[in-house]
């Protein structure tokens, strides 16, 4: 079952086509962070938590500002015998207005992208990873705002 599982969530983050986003006039955000990981101590997720924040200033995002944008990052991990399933998401949550019989104000996610992987380094890995995820949100960002 378990098998089942991880090859499921393998294959759906693997499944890529032109993104459904639009990333138009965000400028703003806060950074929420979230990890299940073990392998994460305080200062690995503060390290992972600063190369995110200078990614996204260098790419001209004002961070910290009210009322912002929530740039979300999660982490899960299991560990397999002598390996890790790492599970790493980016995401950008914001308040909506969802067009219904009514028009009712959410939060949603607008951007949403993950990738899962089985490693026997998985501190190494992740901060790869989600780096590689970082910089896609990034060009993303660009190529919507040009």
């Amino acid at each position: 079952m378990m098998k089942k599982l991880l090859l499921a969530l393998l294959f759906s983050s693997s499944l890529h086509c032109a993104s459904l986003y639009t990333l138009d006039h965000v400028h703003s955000l806060n950074l929420y962070f979230a990890s299940e990981a073990g392998f994460l101590d305080q200062d690995k997720k503060a390290a992972l938590k600063s190369m995110v924040t200078e990614k996204l200033t260098k790419a001209g995002f004002a961070l910290g500002e009210t009322d912002a944008s929530i740039f979300v990052v999660k982490i899960d991990a299991l560990e397999i015998k002598e390996s890790h399933a790492v599970h790493i998401e980016v995401g950008l949550g914001e308040e909506v207005i969802a067009k219904r019989k009514e028009k009712v104000q959410t939060f949603a996610y607008t951007y949403l992208e993950n990738k899962f992987i089985k490693t026997q380094d998985p501190y190494a890995q992740t901060f790869t990873l989600l780096a590689t995820l970082v910089d896609a949100f990034i060009k993303s960002h660009k190529e919507d705002n040009e």
